[in-house]
């Protein structure tokens, strides 16, 4: 009877302490259980004790103990357990019981509300503004000439999922003189809804094109004020300046290009720095089909594309779009260090109905230590280009390039410097430039920079000092690449 009574205990009060806690345990609540443990124990100590003088009893003929003497024995096991129970609430009731963080409340009206995620996020695309804030002194020496300030360009970026398998990228370019689309791509992220392999991305619209890497940058973010040489003369694209850097030299184009690169002087004169634009993008209309090689260890990705383009290297009435191939490969190097390497070629007409070829090449070298990840930084990247132009009368090849390091002095101050030499498309003149550049990045929505370069186009040398703010607002998610 003892025993029984005894385990009848133990399990009552196992049940109670089971049953007392409905929130998560803290240390304090550790430590108590603990010693409820030890108590436990304790008592099953004194349940052996006993049934050992009841064996002990009954061996030496001993009558077994009387019904009071059983009650008693179950009245100071009910003390005991409740003595137990009434020191596990107090200790429940000194340790706060998490509560969840209350929901807020609907808005009772509308107007300047800002809805969280779930439905509205799916209504509400991602938007963010970018301000590109320019001012320039231009002469024979640093600082010799006000050129302006300007708002060169206001960036309206509009990026959201379309459906589980797709997103829409969109780039607004507000200037001056006039609006355009930058970009507007509809990338296929997941083509296996369309039966084909899972490691193929697709892209549609007005996108920037896969040659080189630098050109897959919008020129607001990239890490100097104005775009390579090569790219403003080659591509020619420029928000806010139509001119085109090349567009009054075609008469030069009759077959005597080898007599204008050895006497280039003579027609280098009759263009000056101040008519090359600003920027220039590569970019066109069309398809982008990215496929990643599945090599193994190592990253490796084919892109493939025919583009409707315009600019001084390919014509878009030509009849024909122009294809371009690239070739990435991204290999690790260590823990710090990656090497990306580039291989493009493109082909199309030229505003002649010829035939146009370029070849480039593209390397790109990264080092971040793992310590001062947020302090230290090296990019050096360099880009070559080389152009077979088809006359009528003859082939004009161009070339041009470009190499830039980008160091990370701390956190917030990055310093930069670039050497660039370019030809023409029509070889009518040449130029070469070198810039430095020191960038302040006070936080992820704010830039600004101080930058002087030195460039000589056409047989003069001018000197350009650029003060540049650049500031965002919104989510601007990564540019497509």
């Amino acid at each position: 009877m003892v025993r029984w009574s005894v385990r009848l205990v133990c399990v009552l009060l196992a049940a109670s302490v089971c049953g007392q806690g409905n929130s998560e345990p803290t240390n304090s609540q550790d430590e108590e259980l603990q010693r409820l443990r030890e108590r436990v124990a304790a008592l099953e100590k004194l349940v052996q004790i006993l049934q050992a003088e009841l064996a002990t009893l009954k061996s030496n003929g001993a009558a077994p103990p009387s019904g009071t003497q059983l009650v008693a024995i179950k009245q100071q096991a009910d003390e005991e357990k409740q003595k137990l129970e009434e020191e596990l609430k107090r200790e429940l009731q000194q340790q706060p019981i998490p509560s969840t963080v209350p929901r807020p409340s609907s808005p009772s009206s509308y107007g300047a509300v800002v809805f969280g995620g779930g439905f509205w996020q799916v209504l509400n695309p991602d938007t963010s503004v970018i301000a590109n804030f320019r001012t320039a002194f231009r002469g024979k020496r640093p600082f010799a000439s006000f050129a302006g300030s300007e708002l060169s360009e206001a960036e309206l970026a509009f990026q959201a999922a379309t459906d589980p398998f797709s997103r829409l990228d969109t780039f607004i370019a507000v200037g001056p003189h006039g609006t355009e689309i930058e970009e507007a791509t509809l990338s296929v992220l997941d083509p296996t809804f369309l039966r084909l392999p899972r490691n193929l991305q697709i892209r549609l619209g007005l996108l920037r094109a896969p040659f080189g890497q630098l050109n897959n940058i919008h020129p607001p973010e990239q890490p100097f004020v104005d775009t390579p040489l090569v790219h403003r003369l080659w591509f020619g694209h420029a928000h806010g300046n139509h001119n085109n850097a090349n567009g009054d030299h075609n008469g030069h184009e009759n077959g005597d290009h080898e007599d204008h690169e050895e006497n280039g002087d003579e027609h280098e004169n009759e263009i000056s720095p101040e008519q090359i634009p600003t920027e220039g993008s590569f970019v066109g209309t069309g398809l982008s089909l990215n496929w990643m090689v599945p090599t193994g260890k190592h990253l490796t990705w084919l892109t493939v594309a025919p583009l409707n383009v315009d600019n001084p290297t390919f014509h878009a009435n030509s009849g024909r779009p122009a294809w371009l191939f690239r070739l990435r490969h991204m290999r690790e190097l260590s823990l710090t260090q990656s090497l990306n390497l580039g291989l493009n070629y493109a082909f199309g007409r030229n505003d002649l109905g010829k035939d146009t070829k370029l070849l480039g090449v593209d390397v790109t070298y990264r080092w971040r230590p793992i310590k001062e990840g947020l302090y230290r930084l090296l990019v050096w990247q360099t880009e070559a280009y080389w152009g077979w132009r088809d006359t009528g009368n003859g082939e004009i090849k161009p070339k041009g390039w470009f190499t830039l390091v980008e160091y990370q002095l701390s956190r917030t101050l990055f310093l930069g410097a670039r050497y660039e030499f370019a030809q023409a498309p029509d070889k009518s003149f040449s130029g070469r430039g070198f810039s430095l550049a020191i960038t302040l990045f006070p936080s992820e929505f704010g830039r600004y920079r101080l930058q002087w370069s030195r460039l000589k186009i056409g047989g003069q040398t001018v000197h350009e000092v650029w003060l540049q703010t650049t500031f965002s607002i919104g989510v601007h998610r990564p540019h497509p690449l």
